[in-house]
């Protein structure tokens, strides 16, 4: 069982992996999948794009604390999510609270609409939730 994390808190790269591989195959157009904690480091991934998982970690953790400390300062409730969307796809980052806050990226390409990457970050947020 591959195991990362620091003090108490350690992930389960194996069964997150897997988790992945469900999503990946349940939801088309799907290229990358990323665990990250809330400070930023890559936990666990599973990915076909091209990309530094460290540096992608780090960002995508960075744009969802900015987007939930928007809401806030607009008046909103917490952000749920934070999206990008560009002509060659779409990138969903969630928070899943766990017994420490972790942000999951999920990355779509073109034919992926975001309400697949939505659902598949969503549901893949609830089954990892029970694993960190």
């Amino acid at each position: 069982m591959s195991e990362r994390g620091a003090g108490a808190a350690r992930v389960n790269v194996d069964a997150i992996r897997e988790e992945f591989e469900r999503v990946q195959t349940r939801a088309k157009g799907v290229s990358m999948l990323l665990l990250s904690s809330a400070d930023g480091r890559a936990l666990a991934e599973w990915t076909h794009a091209r990309l530094d998982p460290r540096r992608v970690a780090a960002m995508t953790n960075s744009f969802l604390t900015l987007g939930e400390t928007l809401a806030r300062e607009v008046g909103m409730s917490a952000a749920d999510h934070a999206t990008i969307s560009t002509v060659h796809g779409s990138l969903v980052v969630i928070r899943i609270n766990g017994t420490r806050p972790y942000t999951l990226a999920v990355l779509g390409e073109q034919q992926a609409t975001l309400a697949v990457l939505l659902f598949a970050a969503r549901e893949c947020a609830a089954r990892i939730r029970t694993l960190i």
